[in-house]
């Protein structure tokens, strides 16, 4: 058995992530369970080691990856403002309790 161990080369066209595969990934190689409860320091090596053993994954794994780090940067509690900082004609003032 011989096993292709090199990694996605930045020279080739990088490919665009397929639905398939990302389907195949979260089913076999990185269940959401698992990634709910790693660290995301082992769930960066883990997407590593996933490159480098199956390459068709290239493109998938930082999808995961970003997904994650989005999750918990959401449930985190941390309060953001999204939107646009404009006021709007509908928001209430001091001015307009007069």
């Amino acid at each position: 058995m011989n096993l292709d161990t090199t990694p996605c080369l930045p020279e080739q066209a990088p490919r665009r992530p397929s639905l398939r595969d990302l389907a195949a990934l979260t089913t076999t190689l990185l269940p959401p369970a698992l990634v709910m409860l790693t660290s995301l320091s082992e769930l960066r090596r883990r997407c590593q080691e996933i490159n480098l053993t199956h390459p068709h994954f290239c493109e998938e794994t930082p999808l995961v990856l970003s997904f994650e780090e989005k999750r918990r940067q959401r449930l985190s509690g941390q309060l953001q403002v999204s939107g646009s900082l404009e006021p709007s004609a509908h928001a209430v003032t001091p001015s307009s309790y007069a």
